[in-house]
């Protein structure tokens, strides 16, 4: 979206991950509302990409619930959700939290439901989009996860509010070979620690931490790749 005097708008939060029973995330939730600017916002939680599991939904919905009266879920696997249930719970959202999980079920399964289109109407609107792994990953063009054959990698296109592709957990391992991966596709990439995530507001990219230690980089193709961390 862009403002009236030319300057991209909108709002995201992409949390690389975190653990929510320790309080790790809390000051990254706490950014969130800060980002939102309203009194009492509305919540909307997706757990789409752990394929509408709801068995720690307390756990994650806690915090928000701590701080909102009105937080809901939308379970997009529900075949009886009309296009026109999904658009209203979307639209009326003033956050909205992804879940982590699978990224390619995820984004088939906001395809399938035109979630997909909605999320979009609603950055435009100001809804403030959140989420973590898979919940960060779905807000750019692309995202790196291990939801391929056997756990194994692969890219997956995503909504491409954002430029690049992001990838998340970059502390682990095997998600550290990102830093590699990236150089095979003509994208820039970003990638964030758990504890830490990538902030956007109305054309302003910058980063913010939870109670752990966390870093984000940035990969851009005019450097060769080159891991820089994000400042």
């Amino acid at each position: 979206m862009i403002s009236r005097k030319g300057v991209p708008v909108g709002k995201i939060i992409a949390l690389g991950g975190g653990v929510f029973e320790n309080g790790e995330v809390l000051p990254i939730i706490e950014k969130i509302y800060e980002i939102c600017g309203k009194n009492n916002p509305s919540v909307l939680y997706l757990p789409t990409a752990g394929f509408d599991d709801m068995d720690d939904a307390e756990i994650i919905l806690k915090p928000f619930k701590e701080r909102s009266t009105t937080v809901d879920s939308l379970l997009l696997t529900d075949e009886s959700l009309t296009e026109e249930d999904v658009k209203n719970k979307i639209l009326s959202a003033d956050i909205i939290y992804a879940g982590g999980g699978n990224l390619e079920f995820l984004m088939n399964t906001f395809k399938k439901t035109k979630a997909d289109k909605y999320l979009k109407e609603a950055y435009e609107k100001g809804v403030v989009l959140s989420g973590l792994s898979s919940g960060a990953m779905c807000w750019f063009e692309m995202g790196w996860d291990d939801c391929g054959e056997d756990h194994s990698f692969v890219f997956v296109e995503c909504l491409g509010i954002l430029k690049g592709c992001f990838c998340p957990h970059y502390e682990g391992k095997t998600w550290n070979n990102f830093k590699h991966a990236i150089k095979t596709i003509d994208f820039d990439g970003i990638a964030a620690e758990d504890g830490a995530a990538l902030t956007y507001v109305d054309g302003v990219f910058g980063t913010v931490n939870g109670t752990e230690d966390g870093d984000v980089f940035v990969f851009k193709r005019d450097n060769d790749y080159k891991e820089e961390l994000f400042k």
